[in-house]
């Protein structure tokens, strides 16, 4: 439709709209992605929070160097080639300066070859993009807003990097309006020059303490299609083992699987991959048929509290300290942390038909259940669980 002469229609111009039967004949479009997880669609707004000090900045900056330097990745996920632009209203020039040092000294990369990577050092400065007009709950743009799209303009980036939503938006975040209007005004940045944005922001007190890494109106991450939270590794009783890990975990992926946290660690002077302990590493097949043997003797009960669990059995095969006859507030993490490995190590199994329970008489005529093995062992579930064991 020719905007210059739109349609009237009872003396009201109506609504640019498309039919559906055109694109009949049309090649069908393909979703692009800024990596090859499918996590950071591009045309599309990311949100990563993470709480100060946790190293938001550091990981875009890394992201930032994979996607303009050549044969690259970022934490071990393949990026697209392109230009990028990060704007930074919190690190200034020389802290930066360090970090991309740094960053690049590690991973041998030569730091004359980011030619592309354009950032705008805008710490101490004002750097609002959009900021609450009147009464009526109205987003209105800046002057800096406008000199960003000009700089989109001259630079064409695949990715653009807004560091820190504090800084780029002057509103009530509780607000879901307003949110809900600021990752439009994003999001039609992303659109008009067909890239990926990442915007970081600081969740609130709230969003840190529930592990939801959330901050004001839930509009924030309806609104993105994808949201990740870099947040510290903390156990069961809230104590921090190693300062140096982290954790990056997918909380919203519209075209991707939410999947489990990547783990971090912090090593010279950038994060580098570092996953948690999968419940089945160490575990092999031989642990498998130890197991099936003595549970064939039906003396192991499958509940926890029981003396005689099977899980002890499990521990004892696989040399781990689940702290049998004490208490579970004299636990120490890592015997809480191997206890909950046995479980999921049982369950799987139960999963794979490669162990059962069955429900008898213990000796006190009580009717309770007791591990066992099935009465006819098939090749289908000790291949599930050869599976499980490399997998899971």
């Amino acid at each position: 439709m020719n905007n210059a002469h739109p349609l009237i229609f009872s003396g009201i111009p109506v609504l640019e709209t498309t039919s559906a039967a055109s694109f009949a004949a049309k090649p069908l479009p393909c979703r692009e992605f800024l990596d090859s997880t499918s996590l950071m669609p591009c045309r599309n707004v990311v949100l990563m929070s993470g709480d100060g000090g946790t190293g938001k900045s550091l990981l875009a900056l890394q992201l930032a160097i994979a996607v303009v330097v050549t044969g690259t990745d970022w934490l071990g996920i393949a990026v697209r080639s392109g230009p990028v632009v990060y704007i930074s209203a919190e690190e200034d020039q020389q802290e930066t300066h360090i970090r991309l040092a740094e960053i690049c000294a590690a991973d041998g990369i030569d730091l004359s070859a980011a030619t592309d990577l354009h950032i705008c050092f805008m710490a101490g400065e004002d750097a609002v993009l959009a900021f609450e007009s009147g009464k009526g709950a109205r987003l209105q743009t800046t002057e800096v807003f406008k000199r960003l799209i000009a700089t989109l303009e001259l630079r064409r980036p695949l990715l653009l990097v807004l560091d820190n939503l504090a800084d780029i938006f002057s509103g009530n975040e509780n607000n879901r309006s307003l949110a809900k209007q600021f990752i439009g005004l994003l999001r039609g940045l992303a659109i008009r020059f067909d890239c990926t944005v990442l915007v970081l922001a600081h969740p609130s007190l709230t969003g840190l303490n529930s592990g939801s890494g959330s901050s004001g109106s839930t509009a924030w991450s309806n609104s993105v299609r994808a949201r990740l939270f870099l947040r510290k590794d903390i156990d069961a009783n809230g104590w921090e083992q190693d300062k140096d890990r982290r954790l990056l975990e997918t909380m919203k992926a519209n075209y991707a699987p939410r999947g489990q946290p990547v783990g971090l660690k912090w090593r010279e002077g950038r994060f580098v991959r570092s996953d948690p302990p999968k419940p089945f590493d160490d575990v092999t097949v031989a642990n498998l048929e130890s197991v099936q043997e003595i549970f064939r003797t039906g003396k192991y009960r499958a509940e926890e509290r029981a003396a005689e669990w099977g899980g002890y059995v499990v521990a004892s095969i696989l040399g781990l300290d689940i702290a049998r006859g004490i208490s579970t507030d004299e636990r120490t993490s890592e015997q809480k942390q191997a206890r909950k490995k046995v479980r999921q190590i049982l369950a799987t199994w139960m999963n794979d038909k490669a162990i059962t329970t069955e429900l008898r008489p213990d000796q006190n005529r009580k009717e309770k259940f007791f591990f066992t093995v099935p009465a006819q062992e098939s090749e289908a579930f000790l291949t599930g669980a050869k599976t499980r064991l490399t997998g899971a």
